[in-house]
């Protein structure tokens, strides 16, 4: 698992979280009240783009 520096996402079920590692289209999120979770990137927001996401 490739590891970068950490970037503010959001998940619609997780909520916000920071990016620790990538492998391949999933990446390892460390969500700030649901712990650690492997996502595919598809589901996440950057979280500075929160506010363009058409619920």
């Amino acid at each position: 698992m490739s590891t970068i520096p950490p970037d503010r996402v959001f998940h619609q079920k997780f909520g916000y979280g920071e990016v620790r590692g990538i492998e391949g289209d999933k990446l390892m999120i460390d969500f700030d009240h649901a712990g650690i979770k492997n996502i595919v990137a598809r589901f996440v927001t950057p979280a500075d783009q929160v506010d363009d996401i058409p619920f």
